[in-house]
């Protein structure tokens, strides 16, 4: 068990410096993938034009361009990724225990969809919570840096007027950074969303269609391989009931999965969207593995055939793929708006489950890494018995 968890805290640890190292980078080649000498994103997310005006109209100035410049090139990815970074090395035997406690409640979904659940995760976090949640997360983290500081260090909290300047100081750059980004949120809002969804305007798939194409068609490929997988997996069940000879070939099931939502996936790539045979080939392709996933259920059901505890249940895949087929429905019925916009509502529901699964996990590693933001707490309190323990002596 020992051995275990310390292989699990390993990855945890891993995954933990991964994210140290990434967030930064995002951050840099956010902004250096903006600047007119890269031009990566078209069109750029954001530039230090963004900062010279407190509107898209550009009628309300607000710094000049030397110093737009220096706020974009150098302080962005500086004060952006350090309430993150701070966070995980601070906490960083927690947040690892954390990635341990998820491995060990996702055990239970088959391989593919927890592949599709962390990509999925990540990628939303990349899109959206980091551009656009990282300002004002700034500007909280550098008011409570100081007090949390005096109090880890010397275990006395200090009334908060001594402490709004020294913060406030500290605070200045993120507050300039989160008004200049926030006043030009709409901007950088389209900016995001044109790579993401896709702009309509001929081309590539990922200009015409964006990247959430790509992230929704992953997504219905493993629900696809998960469900029929599943269903293999039940005919060997069978097969063992009538048969004691016959055993699973060991692996054969992750085998099948990666066959099938390959093949699913390449079709969904391969297959030019204004084909019209390429509606009639997936609602084809989820017809046949809706019936095979209600007829395992139905037969489980009824011969009371339950799961073993080592099966990997693609309960995930049972709930996704109905959701997956209703956007498709969308998708041909309204515009590329709707579609994308239902597509995203689809993938941000998925999402919200990883995260309240991060949330209870992080919660749970407390009990054997407590925070050491409240560390500080605990001496007060200790000191306040200690206290009270002399009092009573006297």
């Amino acid at each position: 068990m020992a051995l275990k968890k310390l292989k699990g805290l390993i990855w945890g640890r891993l995954i933990t410096l991964v994210l140290i190292i990434v967030i930064p980078l995002f951050f840099a080649l956010m902004v250096a993938g903006s600047s007119p000498a890269l031009g990566w994103f078209d069109p750029p997310i954001i530039t230090w034009e963004d900062f010279r005006y407190l509107n898209p109209a550009q009628t309300i100035p607000f710094l000049p361009e030397v110093w737009a410049k220096v706020f974009v090139y150098g302080f962005i990815p500086v004060f952006f990724s350090m309430p993150w970074v701070v966070f995980l090395v601070v906490d960083a035997n927690r947040v690892a225990e954390t990635f341990e406690n998820m491995g060990r409640a996702m055990r239970k979904v088959s391989l593919g969809l927890n592949i599709f659940y962390s990509v999925n995760a990540l990628f939303i976090f990349v899109f959206f919570i980091l551009p656009f949640g990282t300002p004002i997360i700034g500007v909280v983290a550098s008011f409570g840096l100081i007090p949390w500081i005096i109090k880890r260090k010397t275990g006395k909290k200090l009334p908060r007027w001594l402490t709004f300047i020294p913060s406030l100081l500290l605070a200045a750059i993120p507050i300039v950074l989160a008004i200049g980004f926030c006043a030009n949120y709409g901007t950088v809002w389209n900016n995001i969303w044109n790579f993401w969804s896709g702009s309509g305007a001929t081309g590539s798939i990922l200009t015409e269609y964006g990247f959430v194409h790509y992230i929704y068609g992953f997504g219905y490929s493993v629900g696809i391989g998960a469900v029929l997988a599943g269903f293999v997996n039940f005919i060997y069940e069978g097969a063992s009931q009538v048969d004691r000879t016959t055993s699973k070939p060991k692996g054969i099931l992750y085998i099948v999965e990666f066959l099938i939502a390959t093949a699913v996936f390449v079709t969904y790539i391969l297959v030019p969207m204004t084909l019209p045979a390429r509606d009639i080939i997936f609602y084809v392709i989820s017809g046949v593995t809706i019936f095979f996933g209600l007829l395992e259920f139905l037969l489980r059901f009824f011969k009371k055939v339950k799961r073993t505890k080592r099966d990997n249940v693609p309960i995930g895949a049972y709930v996704m793929l109905p959701m997956f087929i209703a956007v498709d429905l969308v998708r041909t019925a309204g515009t590329i708006q709707v579609r994308n916009a239902a597509l995203t509502a689809a993938l941000a529901l998925t999402c919200i489950v990883y995260f309240v699964l991060f949330l209870l996990a992080y919660s749970f590693a407390g009990e054997t890494y407590p925070s050491r933001w409240s560390r500080s707490r605990d001496v007060d309190r200790d000191e306040d018995d200690d206290g009270d323990v002399d009092d009573l002596d006297d």
